[in-house]
């Protein structure tokens, strides 16, 4: 993707559960070949055009309210279990920033049905088309990040375009984030640079120190806005031309109609990503693997 968005963010974590520990073991979810989107967290969000326009003028957005406390309560709860049980083993010997800026995990979504449901909801994928001006989107994988305050993975996250690793060239794709508790700016929350989707500059950067060096140099030379953290409660959620963030639940979707690119990757984590992400799909084909299903089309064959 080359209209990825700059973003940085800062340290966050749950403070009152402190650093999750594994929980008991937790059976795999066998999900079915996703034909449909759940009812749950499919009661309609009002998008207003003011607030799409907003979006694809500054490549970003923050739509308070997206969850109810109880619907992020029970995304929480499974996002813990099935995190801890899928986190790899540390990192041995010195951590790159990277390493550094949290813990990982991703495909969350064939491992929990509560999970599977948020990331097939109709209410999200509406909103992400909307935004996107598609008929519709697919999954492209969600991903969860968490911080730890006093441990290893608590650093920041540099300055970066994600526009390295997607291997889509379709500019309409995009990455919601939804924070799993109560987020103060002050614990560093998301923070853009405003029309940063128009530039392709640090695209060709993975996400180190140069990135952040760089994209900050773009920012004084270029007098570029930045959007600064905001407080943000358990519910709301940003939706960016993709990125990175902190103790979150993210899903990224991209244009149901978009194909695989003819020409080769350009990069090795951008072929590593086409053949991890759409399997056995040829250049040139939809991008349409079992991985990727178009949500709003299930939802009306339901």
């Amino acid at each position: 993707m080359h209209n990825a968005q700059l973003e940085v963010s800062a340290a966050s974590h749950d403070r009152h559960k402190g650093k999750p520990q594994p929980p008991p073991s937790v059976p795999p979810y066998s999900h079915p070949e996703a034909t449909r989107t759940p009812a749950m967290f499919s009661t309609p969000y009002p998008l207003s055009d003011t607030t799409v326009a907003d979006y694809q003028a500054k490549g970003h957005v923050l739509l308070r309210s997206l969850f109810t406390p109880e619907e992020v309560e029970r995304i929480r709860k499974d996002t813990l279990d099935t995190h801890n049980r899928l986190l790899p083993a540390p990192v041995e010997g010195p951590l790159s920033t990277y390493d550094k800026a949290f813990s990982l995990t991703e495909n969350l979504w064939q491992h929990s049905e509560v999970l599977r449901d948020v990331v097939l909801s109709k209410r999200v994928a509406n909103v992400a088309a909307k935004l996107l001006g598609c008929r519709d989107v697919r999954v492209y994988h969600d991903l969860t990040f968490f911080k730890d305050p006093v441990g290893p993975t608590g650093g920041f996250t540099p300055f970066h375009q994600d526009g390295h690793y997607w291997p889509l060239d379709n500019p309409r794709c995009l990455t919601l984030w939804l924070p799993l508790t109560d987020c103060p700016a002050e614990m560093g929350t998301m923070s853009f640079v405003d029309g940063s989707h128009e530039m392709r500059d640090a695209s060709h950067l993975e996400i180190t120190d140069e990135s952040d060096a760089l994209i900050r140099q773009l920012i004084d030379t270029n007098e570029l806005s930045v959007s600064q953290p905001a407080d943000l409660e358990v519910g709301d959620a940003t939706f960016g031309l993709t990125g990175t963030a902190d103790n979150v639940f993210a899903v990224a979707y991209f244009d149901a109609d978009a194909v695989v690119p003819v020409h080769p990757p350009t990069n090795k984590r951008r072929e590593a990503n086409l053949h991890r992400w759409f399997p056995d799909v040829e250049p040139g084909k939809l991008a349409a693997s079992h991985l990727n299903p178009a949500v709003l089309a299930a939802s009306a064959a339901a």
